[in-house]
């Protein structure tokens, strides 16, 4: 090893400080999520079993929250308590002495930081009297309430304390609120795998992306989701419908050119490539098609590393029509052709249009030796309840189609 000069020292050092306060920085938001479900366990317990719960009743967090806080100390608010609560409800099975040894280190205790009161003359404990003592923390448990879901085996206790300790305490709270386990479920997955910062997870909880994947159409991903708490990456879960391009603050569809969404969808592409989802990477905006010489232009070009392969977007600002469909296939022969490497997929294809048809979509894709979706894109968030009856028409009406197909075939 080489001695360091002066400004290897520097650097060294820089390095040393920089490293070791990143990793206090990681602990101590450890343990602050850690102390809120501790805390808001502690109010549930108490309401349980609590030998003078009564005498409080229903307002014990405005009681316990205004003692803190003519006790000193910060940050304990009803509003606070509350979320503590909540976040405690949220993840009942959680295993507190696991989640110290990582925060702490194994063996691990938690002291409570106040002195007890003095100890009197009479004390029965040897060498304590006139003394003061500290007591130390009676972890609570809320086991009682936690029901394990068969079908969601994999969220464990070793989930959990993967959770904990690599999602903050703000996210983890907003991931507490979804009521639903398999779609709770679902966010976990996507926040770890896709690393959100929690604006981004509020705007996709918010945009329903749950609801928006082929979650539905695809049986298999659903399955693996539910048993195994593994997501399928296939066309069919990964391209979502529909797009929402509320990021781009445009007026209502049919209000601007193609090329003027196409514009806007560059000048936004970090949003746009959080929308498209994970490992979806920009190639080219109009890529040229020459065949015969004449020369076609595709809106947008994108490769995807874990389907391996390209995908192929056009814009229409209108509502579907047969001949896009049409029109996508000579696009992808082409590049599947001239474009793809040897050891690529086949290119897909993803037509982007204000509104279709689903019968109209069926029969235009139907049997195409390349694939072709059709998704619809919003200009502004959609309500919960349109958005579900939206999504839930359409699929009754694709597995309608589907089923006539089959019945024909035999």
């Amino acid at each position: 090893m080489e001695p360091l000069n002066f400004e290897g020292l520097f650097e060294n050092v820089v390095g040393i400080q920089t490293g070791t306060k990143t990793a206090a920085s990681r602990s101590v938001d450890r343990l602050l999520t850690l102390r809120n479900w501790l805390i808001g366990a502690s109010v549930v317990s108490y309401e349980q079993h609590g030998a003078d719960r009564a005498t409080y009743g229903e307002g014990v967090i405005d009681a316990l929250a205004g003692r803190l806080k003519r006790a000193g100390r910060q940050g304990l608010s009803s509003r606070n308590i509350l979320n503590y609560r909540q976040f405690a409800l949220a993840w009942p099975g959680l295993e507190v002495r696991g989640l110290l040894d990582v925060a702490l280190g194994s063996g691990a205790r938690l002291p409570i930081p106040r002195i007890s009161q003095t100890v009197s003359a009479k004390s029965p404990v040897k060498g304590l009297a006139g003394s003061k003592v500290a007591a130390e923390v009676v972890l609570p448990s809320l086991v009682d309430h936690y029901t394990p879901t068969p079908e969601l085996a994999w969220r464990n206790a070793d989930w959990f304390q993967r959770l904990f300790t690599s999602l903050s305490f703000s996210m983890l709270l907003e991931l507490g609120r979804i009521e639903e386990p398999l779609k709770r479920g679902f966010y976990e997955v996507e926040c770890l795998r896709e690393r959100w910062s929690l604006r981004e997870f509020k705007r996709q909880r918010n945009s329903m992306l749950y609801e928006r994947i082929g979650l539905s159409r695809d049986k298999d991903a659903l399955m693996a989701l539910s048993r195994e708490g593994v997501f399928l990456e296939s066309p069919t879960t990964l391209l979502r419908d529909p797009y929402v391009l509320e990021f781009l603050g445009m007026e209502k569809a049919g209000t601007f050119k193609e090329s003027e969404l196409e514009q806007k969808l560059i000048d936004h592409l970090q949003a746009f490539l959080h929308e498209l989802g994970r490992d979806f990477c920009f190639v080219e905006r109009q890529h040229r098609v020459t065949v015969g010489g004449r020369h076609h232009f595709l809106d947008l070009l994108f490769y995807h590393r874990s389907l391996r392969c390209l995908i192929a977007i056009d814009l229409k600002v209108g509502t579907f029509r047969h001949e896009y469909a049409g029109q996508m296939h000579f696009y992808l022969n082409y590049l599947a052709d001239q474009v793809a490497h040897p050891d690529e997929n086949p290119p897909i294809g993803l037509l982007l249009c204000a509104d279709k048809d689903v019968q109209e979509v069926h029969y235009a894709t139907a049997g195409l030796k390349q694939s072709v979706f059709v998704s619809r894109y919003l200009l502004k968030l959609p309500s919960e309840e349109q958005l579900t009856a939206w999504l839930r028409e359409e699929q009754s009406l694709l597995e309608g189609l589907i089923a006539t197909d089959n019945s024909e075939e035999d």
